[in-house]
């Protein structure tokens, strides 16, 4: 059904204050795209930069910014 299976995406949960949710709601609504693609860039990006895994350009996933923009 899936070319790569590991590409199906999990439920995962995140809780935010108020604050936290409306930064990410603010993002969401100023590039038209979902909060979940939004969240998943940011945790990603964060997660890459911690373990040295190089920039988003070397590794098969863009930018929400740079999608849109």
């Amino acid at each position: 059904m899936y070319q790569d299976p590991k590409r199906v995406r999990t439920k995962s949960t995140v809780y935010l204050d108020q604050y936290e949710a409306d930064v990410i709601t603010a993002l969401a609504n100023y590039l038209g795209v979902p909060k979940a693609e939004v969240m998943r860039q940011m945790m990603m990006k964060e997660a890459r930069e911690v373990l040295g895994l190089g920039t988003e350009s070397s590794v098969h996933a863009p930018t929400v910014a740079a999608e849109v923009g």
